[in-house]
């Protein structure tokens, strides 16, 4: 049966010679799998270049129910990119963003409020000019509010130290070696308390940013269960300098 849904490309892999195995995260479906076979091929009705990282679609999908690998009909670019291809700093956080989706993304369910997230939050990186550098810690920390394990914001004179495994801010230094100081604990309050608007108005330098970055991977690991293994997080940290 012929469905419509809007679609967020996570990863593909190569099938044969001509094919691609591709993983998009639907609004009607949650994560699903596509075939896509010829499609280098001239008369293909889907190219290749709509299959970036991170490209936001409108699919007509031929969806069967408990098929492993579904059909695409047919298939456009909802939003054309005008930045994120051309910016080192955005095609990398695009990048590691979908890579990371690609891990933490396993429902094969409808998420409204989690895909209206995830969607808006790519087309604000695409059209942002200020804060780029830190939208990926702001965009990490705020996912896990759709993920089940969001911090608590108690941060405070006397809460000033984020325990990562009890995911709340606390008066003292944990006994355990997973929690931030006191520099660090205070820009992740901030964070979670602004929104893409004054992203801008987020200061922190290169050291404190690859503090956090890493930190908040534990803190997923912590609280998924198992640490998340990213490839392209050091080539994040190291194009994210200024």
């Amino acid at each position: 049966m012929l469905h419509k849904t809007r679609g967020i490309v996570l990863h593909s892999i190569k099938y044969g010679e001509t094919g691609l195995i591709t993983t998009i995260y639907t609004e009607a479906y949650g994560r699903m799998s596509f075939i896509m076979q010829g499609i280098h091929s001239k008369k293909s009705p889907v190219k290749a270049n709509l299959l970036r990282q991170l490209s936001l679609l409108e699919m007509e999908v031929d969806f069967k129910q408990g098929r492993e690998l579904q059909r695409v009909r047919e298939l456009k670019n909802s939003h054309p990119f005008g930045s994120i291809p051309y910016s080192i700093g955005k095609s990398s956080q695009a990048m590691f963003l979908a890579e990371l989706l690609n891990k933490v993304l396993k429902e094969e369910e409808s998420r409204p409020d989690l895909f209206e997230f995830l969607y808006n939050s790519i087309q604000v990186l695409d059209l942002m000019e200020d804060g780029v550098a830190n939208f990926h810690l702001f965009f990490i920390l705020h996912l896990t509010r759709y993920l089940g394990f969001a911090p608590t914001q108690n941060f405070s004179q006397s809460n000033r130290f984020f325990d990562l495994a009890g995911g709340a801010f606390v008066a003292s230094q944990p006994e355990h070696p997973w929690f931030l100081h006191e520099v660090e604990s205070q820009i992740i309050s901030k964070i979670l308390e602004i929104n893409y608007n004054n992203l801008a108005s987020l200061k922190v330098d290169r050291l404190q940013r690859n503090i956090l970055l890493s930190s908040i991977l534990d803190y997923y690991g912590l609280h998924l269960g198992s640490r998340l293994h990213i490839k392209s997080l050091e080539v994040l940290k190291e194009i994210l300098q200024e």
